[in-house]
């Protein structure tokens, strides 16, 4: 799927409705977002998150919590990897989960970011899972110097 056919479904308002209130999002940030990354254009995504996002990376076990940190680490992410491809957008509500492949020297990593949009349509939380070990620890060799952390090393059990 092309990242423009993934992005084509949820450009509309989402309806969120219950017996007290009604209320709706709009995608128009998400889908900003995700074509920012697609394209590896690092200036201005944080414009797109909420002031209190939250990031669950899986290169480091602690969250990364506020705009400003979150920016860092996604622009220094998009400055190390060779490409970002959405393969598949999938949404309930707001929620949304980004099906995608990393390409970084000769890895290629599948993701997934579970994101959640709030009341006003700006990413407040994004979890990140990636496969294969072996290339999600290639990645943060790289990126972990350029946030001011220790690379790890994946180590065989004997």
């Amino acid at each position: 799927m092309s990242l423009q056919g993934a992005w084509s479904f949820t450009r509309h308002w989402l309806k969120f409705t219950n017996e007290e209130n009604f209320f709706m999002v709009t995608t128009e940030h998400l889908d900003a977002y995700l074509n920012a990354m697609g394209n590896r254009h690092v200036e201005g995504l944080e414009a797109y998150m909420a002031d209190n996002v939250i990031l669950r990376s899986p290169i480091v076990p602690v969250p990364f919590e506020g705009k400003e940190l979150v920016f860092q680490i996604v622009s220094r992410l998009l400055e190390t990897i060779d490409d970002f491809e959405l393969k598949l957008l999938l949404r309930d509500g707001a929620d949304f989960v980004a099906v995608f492949t990393i390409k970084f020297g000769d890895h290629i990593i599948d993701g997934m970011d579970h994101m959640h949009l709030d009341d006003m349509g700006f990413i407040d939380n994004m979890t990140v899972a990636w496969r294969p070990l072996a290339s999600v620890v290639a990645v943060q060799q790289k990126l972990a110097p350029k946030l001011g952390g220790k690379p790890m090393q994946l180590v065989p059990l004997e």
